[in-house]
């Protein structure tokens, strides 16, 4: 099963979801989005339907175990039933935590999202990956459970920050270098729903044919593993922190070789990165293979796999021991110290 990608105006949404054959409407809303657009998409009533809304604490936040209790007996609360259809409006984390709701209530019930940020239209918010966070590390409690419809509406844009649009914008520094299509299109003043396009028609092929992330899939993990490290340890923006996350692979896996061209993607998506974290301080190798250890792509107690890119759409799996990662990093320990872009 895939889902159903629309592009579509602001206008348009609530028509979709009162094309949904159900009669139950269960929405979980970012509460800062909803802020926002409570007037200019009123969810709250949507004619032919009873209409069920539990506001979500904003980004990561949502995606714990006292939230996804807390929704899910809400819910059942409101006498839910099999044919009920829950709706997320939000950004990555809010279709994550939304869509591991659906999947435990009643053993799952149908659900569609509306992406609201840049990160999630090009890669959170497709391809049925739900989960909420661990205090051991980031998504490792979650499933694969497809959305039904996920309606793109750029005009969601207009009223992201832009801290969210440059970590959006680092997910698409990754399409760059996993597609060649995609890179060549990043250009200076490219329009964006051109790229949001490229990479959401790219993310979809690629999760059509390997669902489960048994194959092909993993190449959209470029970045991530140390990527995740990166965003809990210094709390930066996820999209930031893939960023760096692709820089630290070059450097260890690649001699840096493309090091020069992200620089340059970066430029044209005009993202602003700013310095390394870490940036003339000795970089914290011990809590970085700390969480290393408890990411999702662990293969074995030992081993940890790794998405290298050895030039643009050329792309590698090296399966490696976590005394060899470390050992690169402390190898390289210079050159990551004085990091920047």
């Amino acid at each position: 099963m895939s889902s159903k990608i629309e592009f579509c105006k602001l206008d348009y949404i609530k028509e979709k979801i009162r094309s949904i054959n159900s009669d139950l409407i269960l929405v979980i809303a970012d509460l800062n989005v909803w802020s926002h657009y409570s007037k200019l998409l009123p969810l709250m009533n949507i004619e032919g339907k009873k209409v069920v809304f539990w506001k979500a604490p904003d980004g990561e936040k949502v995606k714990d175990f006292e939230n996804l209790s807390s929704a899910i007996e809400f819910f059942l609360s409101k006498n839910v039933h099999r044919k009920a259809h829950l709706v997320s409006l939000g950004g990555g984390a809010t279709s994550d935590f939304s869509g591991m709701v659906a999947a435990l209530l009643l053993r799952g019930i149908e659900w569609s999202t509306i992406p609201t940020t840049l990160l999630s239209m090009v890669d959170a918010g497709i391809g049925g990956k739900v989960a909420i966070n661990s205090p051991q590390g980031k998504n490792l409690i979650g499933a694969f459970y497809h959305p039904t419809n996920i309606w793109i509406c750029d005009s969601f844009l207009e009223t992201l920050d832009e801290r969210e649009w440059s970590s959006g914008a680092g997910e698409i520094v990754k399409y760059g270098f996993l597609s060649k299509e995609i890179g060549e299109k990043i250009i200076p003043d490219v329009d964006i729903k051109t790229l949001i396009k490229s990479c959401v028609l790219y993310k979809e092929e690629v999760v059509a044919n390997d669902f489960k992330e048994s194959g092909e899939r993993k190449k959209l993990n470029f970045g991530h593993t140390f990527g995740h490290a990166i965003e809990v340890e210094y709390q930066i923006p996820h999209g930031l922190a893939v960023v760096w996350g692709i820089l630290l692979v070059d450097i260890l896996f690649n001699e840096g070789k493309l090091i020069p061209r992200a620089k340059e993607l970066i430029e044209n998506l005009k993202i602003e990165l700013g310095d390394s974290p870490w940036l003339n301080k000795e970089f914290p190798v011990d809590k970085i293979m700390k969480y290393l250890r408890k990411d999702k792509k662990t293969t074995s107690s030992e081993l940890i796999e790794f998405v290298v890119v050895k030039d643009i759409g050329n792309v590698e799996f090296h399966s490696i021991s976590f005394n060899e990662v470390e050992n690169k990093l402390i190898e390289n320990k210079d050159v990551i110290r004085k990091l920047t872009i």
